[in-house]
């Protein structure tokens, strides 16, 4: 039997109630057998900018699915080359997973925008399906252009590429509207969080004293960070 395998990743600095709602709206679409929440080490897009060390933001995942029994944390992104590319991510899962995998990679409308700009992109499109959430119906017209540029043909529930014999769904969902770095902008002024991040993750990040000597100014946080 074929195990159906969600993966959604992120920088996840940190963790919250929007990165959980996508996930388990993911699995109930596909019908998903496990979701896999994989932080990245070095996001290739934030090279330059400083993020919470690794080891606080595996931590703050691992205590934020526990309530989550579909839901699990790798660390495998920490292992591999950096900065973290999802294509050597996928190629190694592929490698290393026990039985019959397929996998689905869980994203947003944004982020899939940009899919022609990743490392060996169509490697990528070869290795997995994607879910692809948008929120409105103007994302999901610029969405449904790039797929059929991307060969990428109407099916009944999703998009099929006859190439690859891989499915893209397309979803609009309402999911909360709510970001990592807002967090950390509240957290830094002191702000209540307690609707925005489970309660595990905010007894960590209290307990660790992370996002308290944040800046902010403009559109950027920079933070110092130490190891645990």
């Amino acid at each position: 039997m074929i195990r159906k395998t969600g993966l959604l990743g992120g920088t996840f600095d940190p963790i919250h109630y929007g990165h959980l709602a996508l996930a388990e709206a993911a699995g109930k679409l596909c019908d998903l057998s496990e979701i896999v929440l994989i932080p990245a080490a070095v996001p290739p897009h934030k090279q330059h900018r400083v993020i919470t060390d690794f080891s606080h933001r595996f931590a703050m995942l691992t205590a934020g699915v526990e309530a989550y029994p579909d839901l699990h944390v790798s660390s495998i992104e920490q292992l591999l080359p950096k900065p973290s590319y999802t294509i050597d991510t996928l190629e190694y899962l592929k490698l290393h997973s026990v039985g019959e995998v397929e996998f689905y990679f869980i994203t947003g409308a944004d982020s899939f925008f940009d899919i022609q700009s990743w490392k060996r992109y169509r490697n990528v499109l070869q290795t997995c399906n994607f879910i692809v959430f948008t929120r409105n119906g103007n994302k999901n017209k610029k969405l449904h252009t790039l797929l059929g540029q991307l060969e990428y043909n109407k099916n009944d529930t999703a998009w099929y590429n006859k190439k690859n014999n891989k499915f893209i769904y397309t979803p609009v969902h309402s999911l909360p509207v709510v970001s990592s770095s807002d967090i950390r902008k509240r957290l830094a002024r002191n702000k209540v969080v307690n609707n925005l991040i489970p309660q595990k993750v905010r007894e960590y990040i209290a307990r660790h004293e992370l996002y308290q000597d944040c800046k902010y100014s403009g559109t950027t946080l920079f933070r110092q960070t130490s190891a645990l």
